[in-house]
């Protein structure tokens, strides 16, 4: 399940813009930064949704060695909790900033979370979902950072 999982995980092909591979940060001196997200899905994902994706996006920011591209370390707590609402109905965004994290040290981090879309709880079977490897970002140093938090599947049943 897990080598399965990661196979997923891998092979979305999904835009890296906001990735922490992409961004330069310089963690030497200053105060700690945040980062002003907004949220995205692509229009064909949304199509196959069985309900429109307007709901709360719950979800967490973890420090990179707590998590790994198929998701949170066991045991790992977050460095902060997450709830925005949001309707991506509109095409898929990417919405205004929907939430700006609380000052973070600079450090590369991953944005984790899913929509719920059906109001029984996040990370149901179909509620959408972030992938951990395209929503790992970079925390710069004395700046408030935008960055865009992609959810590029459905939560599969397991």
């Amino acid at each position: 399940m897990h080598l399965t999982l990661a196979l997923l995980l891998a092979c979305t092909g999904a835009p890296t813009s906001d990735s922490a591979d992409s961004q330069t940060h310089d963690d030497t001196g200053g105060s700690p930064g945040s980062l002003a997200l907004s949220f995205r899905m692509e229009a064909d994902l949304i199509a196959s949704m069985d309900q429109p994706p307007i709901g709360t996006f719950s979800g967490s920011i973890y420090a990179e060695d707590d998590a790994s591209a198929v998701g949170p370390n066991d045991g790992a707590v977050p460095l902060e909790d997450i709830s925005a609402q949001m309707d991506l109905s509109d095409g898929g965004g990417p919405t205004d900033v929907l939430y700006t994290t609380q000052p973070l040290d600079a450090s590369v981090v991953w944005v984790l979370g899913c929509l719920d879309v059906d109001a029984d709880g996040c990370g149901d079977e179909g509620d959408p979902i972030t992938v951990p490897n395209e929503n790992k970002v970079a925390v710069p140093r004395g700046a408030e950072t935008p960055v865009t938090v992609y959810m590029s599947m459905l939560r599969p049943s397991f």
